[in-house]
């Protein structure tokens, strides 16, 4: 058509003169939702957050070992076998292996490359690329290896024995053993385990001539620490070390292994259940070699418990003496809640049940012990 001034027709204006309708300005138009991965559509958001949701989850790759996800940063201390690696979500890995250049695996090649690694930094990509036309999802993990084989554990051992164990714990006897040659190289991780351990009985202790500065409240930092590492070693040493931490920190849970030391497996099951059927006695006449340093708190407490598993009947004496150690001042918090604990136990296994409701009320409120404490309190009170 003809154009005059200003007028002009437009490709808008050819269109809709074609189609010969124009759209209401007026008129709402419902939007469509349309799925990219499988082009279904649909009228309501919420339906099509449920489909992409059921049908189209892309799920974070990750990888286990020996059932627990590694943090971002972490390490591995001792030998993993096949069935201690699972991995999940992943359609394949990248493995940069002490800063070389990635290699792309799938989860056979990846179990094998960890079975067999001892000294290594390895930085891990787990990709999950299953779902078609939607962005890979990956996760980032960096595992330091630091695996000792059994002779450089037992050079550490040796070095422990004869510096930590066999002379009295100081900051220079730390110093010495974290110096000796024997504690280098692939040992180096076992024995920085032992050496903060230490390092925690000397703050809990606060021995003379010392001249510590650092808070009582450290040495359970401590302890963590060297329990954290202790813990991936499964040689006996670090097994005992490990309880005992546990021990003293109040930390019973789930079913401990027997470390061979009596005292400590018999307070370990008491403290755990009261009315265990079948407490391991603590013999006087069994002979002991010193494989390590004890803090003198849980000394005193497992010493306790190992006269009181001897006692046949209670008396007003028994209560005196564990009266004695669960007020003292000298002793941590956590060493008072178990003597108390130790106290109730022994009063009810002997049927005591004038004598139990002093350290009951002690405990009561006190995790862990209030699992079964509130239960025996109400049963006296009634």
């Amino acid at each position: 058509m003809p154009t005059f001034g200003w007028i002009r027709e437009d490709d808008l204006d050819a269109f809709y003169e074609s189609t010969g309708r124009i759209l209401d300005p007026s008129q709402v138009i419902e939007p469509v939702f349309t799925c990219p991965f499988c082009a279904l559509a649909f009228s309501a958001q919420p339906a099509f957050n449920d489909h992409v949701y059921a049908s189209h989850r892309v799920e974070r790759p990750l990888i286990m070992f020996r059932g627990k996800e590694p943090a971002v940063k972490d390490i591995v201390r001792s030998y993993l076998a096949p069935a201690d690696i699972a991995l999940a979500n992943t359609s394949f890995a990248k493995v940069h292996i002490n800063g070389t250049k990635p290699k792309q695996m799938n989860a056979v090649e990846l179990n094998k490359l960890l079975v067999w690694t001892s000294q290594a930094e390895i930085k891990l990509e787990l990709v999950n690329s299953e779902q078609k036309n939607a962005a890979p999802v990956t996760s980032f993990y960096g595992i330091s290896f630091r695996i000792a084989d059994s002779e450089a554990i037992t050079s550490v051992e040796k070095a422990f024995t004869e510096t930590l164990v066999s002379a009295a714990i100081t900051r220079g006897s730390i110093d010495t053993f974290l110096s000796d040659q024997r504690t280098q190289g692939a040992g180096k991780e076992y024995a920085s385990g032992l050496a903060n351990y230490c390092l925690g009985i000397l703050l809990k202790e606060r021995s003379e001539g010392q001249n510590l500065t650092t808070p009582l409240y450290r040495y359970r930092e401590l302890y963590g620490t060297a329990l954290d590492i202790l813990e991936d070693f499964q040689c006996p040493l670090a097994i005992l070390i490990a309880s005992l931490i546990r021990f003293s920190m109040n930390d019973f849970e789930g079913n401990r292994r027997r470390t061979g030391y009596l005292k400590l497996d018999l307070a370990n099951d008491l403290l755990r259940d009261p009315d265990h059927d079948a407490l391991p006695s603590s013999s006087e006449s069994v002979s002991h070699r010193p494989v390590c340093p004890v803090d003198h708190g849980t000394w005193r407490v497992l010493e306790m418990a190992s006269r009181l598993v001897a006692q046949p009947r209670w008396s007003p004496i028994l209560d005196d003496e564990c009266r004695g150690l669960a007020q003292s001042d000298l002793l941590d918090e956590s060493d008072h809640q178990k003597a108390y604990a130790i106290w109730a136990a022994f009063a009810w296994r002997l049927g005591a049940r004038e004598s139990i409701t002093e350290p009951l009320t002690q405990i009561a409120e006190v995790y862990p012990f209030s699992r079964w404490a509130r239960e025996y309190l109400e049963q006296v009170s009634t």
